[in-house]
This record gives C-alpha cells, structure tokens and sequence, in this order.
C-alpha cells in the first residue's frame, strides 16, 4: 500500500468516526442457513475450496533453513512442507511410496525422511533415496522414484500450496490474490519471525469461526469490556480484492491524528487490519505484530472445525521484556476470540439447528461478510 494511499484510508476511517458512519455495502443480503448445516455442502467446500484453491500454509519463515519440515492433516489429506538444500521449499503428499503411511510427523528439522514401517528412505527434495533389501523390489525405483509434489507459491513472505497432485510442483499466486499482493509485499514478511501458536478445536461450522473476523458490528457489544479501550465498534472500511477482502478497523486512539501533521500518520499503530485470504485463512495486522489463523473443517462435520493460530513478530525476541510482551498479545487474542467470540460461535450454531428460520440477515453495515459469502458461492459455481 503506498504512502498516500495509506493517508486516504486514515482519512476515510476519520470520516466514519465522525459522521459515525461506516463502510457499507449497497443493500443488506440474505444467506442460507444450510450453508452453516448442510452435510452435502460441506463436502462441496471440501472437495473446491480445500483441493482446488491455494491454501496458506504459513510464513516462509517458518521453513528457515534447509531441512526445516512441517506437516498437517488439516486440509483433509496429508501435507509435508519442506526447504530443500537447494534452498527451495517444496510440498509433497506425506505418503510413503510403498505402503502409504506418513514419512514425517510434526515439524522440525531432517536430513532425511525414512518411513517408520518399512524404513523406505525419501532426500529433501523428495526423492526415493534407499529401499532395505531393494532386491525384493525390482523396477520399483522408476515406477515410484519420489514422493508426490503438490503445487507451492512462496511470495511476498507466505506460503501457498494446492492440495491436488496435477503433475506441477508450482504456481504464481498472483492470480488469485485480486491485486492485494502489491500490498502484502509491503509488510516484508519475508524476514518477520514465528513466536507461538495454538491450535483450537471448535464445535461450529468453520465458517462461523471466519465470520467471526469478518465484520466490527459485534465490538461494541460483545466485546465491550475487553475491547473498550482498543477498538470502536461499528466502524471500519473495506476493501474487495477479488474473492478476498481487506477490513479495516480503528482504534480509539484514531483521532489523535487530527492534531498532527500528514506526514507523521501512522496507519498500523493506528488501526486494525484484518485479511481475508480466500477461503479459509485471516491475516491479521496488529501494529508490531501479526496473527496468521487458518480455519479448516474436520471429523466430516458441520459443527466441527478447527482454528491454527500463530503469532508472529517483526524479529525473535532475546529479552524476558520482549517475551512478556508478546505472551500478553497472544493471550488477548485467546481470551477475546476464544473466550468471548467462539462461545457465541458455539449457540449460533445450535440456532443453526433450530429451525427457527431458514435464512440469516447481514446487514449493510457488514460488507465483509456479504462479500464472503458470494464469493463463496462464486467459487462453488452456485447461482448469485
């Protein structure tokens, strides 16, 4: 985002504040209930969103050095992540060649992924490297020379992959990003480190965590002890980059710029930016941090989810003080959102279920969400 850009947003939000106003979208929208309880749904979503789009899977920094390795399950099927000697990170199917079971469990750091069943042995870059007693195996090496290589994107200091095996190891990132990614490379981070993560399983569609971050109508009232003295609430701009979407809230601190000079506004000290990064994952910009959370579905259901939340920091703190800082940023997210936000989550979901109506109302002062959901129904190849 540029200089003068960032002026504009400042002084949008100013607008809002003092006109108590705020971004709106063209008229209110109605959304199915099904899409929060439908079993068939679900399985739509998983089968598009969660094979055929690129899905982050971190911050390149998590993949340091070479050998670094991480795996999840999350997508619905299992994932290795890992930067070669070559210095390349690549994403492979965690499956062995042989037998299927997974070569690598966690993350960490490995010269060499060797399955626990059978000891078949697999380099970093993902090639069959030894087979105990290979003579019991004749051909097999050039049938099955390699583990599987899913699609991977490293650009502007996160990681992209596609969890379909179509015979390509990557792809650009850029079309699918709308045009935000001028604005990610921005933020640099390509050199911010890892600080703590938690890993939140939820009793509530997985759409219902996202919503959660998806629009300020619900600060003031569900928050308003927590978030009093941080953020206003009902107020925030918007911004539509394709299937994504930029939020972006004031803190109350905001209208102290209207004493000072241009040149000295500060955009991220001042507000909360929240990014949607289509179709599953929040990147959340908190002036000297930022908090990356990826919501998956799991167990099949529609009231099962899970959130992977990581906090992440501009360098690795060396001093207690540092440290302590960030432990108290970490534990206002946890005590806010899964403290306050997901109770909510969980009884809306049980009203879901009710059957006391069979459409929700957003209002126009919720653009996100409205944005969200057509999105995803574009995506999906439903009717508008």
């Amino acid at each position: 985002m540029s200089r003068q850009d960032q002026v504009d947003l400042l002084k949008r939000l100013l607008h809002y504040v003092d006109t108590r106003t705020t971004a709106m979208a063209d008229s209110p929208w109605r959304n199915e209930v099904s899409v929060y309880t439908c079993a068939e749904r679900l399985a739509e979503e998983q089968r598009v969103l969660f094979r055929k789009h690129p899905l982050v899977m971190g911050f390149g920094s998590d993949w340091a050095t070479p050998g670094s390795y991480s795996t999840d399950d999350y997508a619905g099927l299992p994932i290795l992540v890992v930067r070669g000697r070559d210095e390349k990170l690549r994403a492979f199917l965690n499956v062995c060649r042989h037998r299927g079971a997974k070569v690598a469990d966690g993350c960490g750091s490995a010269r060499v992924f060797s399955c626990p069943y059978h000891a078949w042995t697999y380099d970093l870059a993902g090639k069959l490297a030894g087979i105990p007693d290979e003579r019991c195996f004749p051909d097999v090496r050039s049938e099955r020379n390699s583990l599987v290589e899913l699609p991977l994107c490293e650009k502007y200091g996160l990681v992209w992959v596609i969890p379909t095996a179509d015979g390509t190891a990557s792809f650009d990132i850029d079309p699918w990003l709308g045009g935000l990614g001028g604005e990610l490379a921005s933020y640099g981070f390509g050199s911010w480190s890892f600080y703590d993560r938690r890993v939140i399983p939820e009793t509530m569609n997985w759409k219902i965590v996202v919503d959660t971050f998806n629009e300020g109508y619900h600060i003031g009232f569900l928050h308003r002890d927590s978030l009093r003295d941080v953020l206003m609430g009902n107020v925030n701009d918007f911004e539509a980059f394709g299937l994504n979407h930029r939020l972006t809230f004031p803190r109350r601190k905001l209208e102290r710029l209207k004493a000072e000079p241009e040149e000295s506004w500060d955009l991220m000290w001042n507000t909360s930016m929240v990014y949607l990064l289509f179709p599953n994952t929040v990147l959340i910009v908190q002036g000297d941090h930022v908090e990356l959370a990826r919501v998956f579905p799991r167990e099949g259901r529609t009231d099962r989810s899970v959130m992977d939340l990581g906090l992440y920091v501009p360098k690795a703190p060396v001093t207690a003080e540092e440290r302590a800082h960030w432990d108290k940023n970490m534990q206002l997210v946890l005590d806010v959102v899964t403290g306050e936000d997901f109770p909510t989550g969980r009884s809306i979901q049980i009203g879901l279920t009710s059957g006391a109506q069979n459409h929700l109302v957003y209002g126009r002062n919720e653009p996100a969400m409205i944005h969200y959901h057509q999105s995803m129904r574009e995506a999906l190849g439903l009717r508008a």
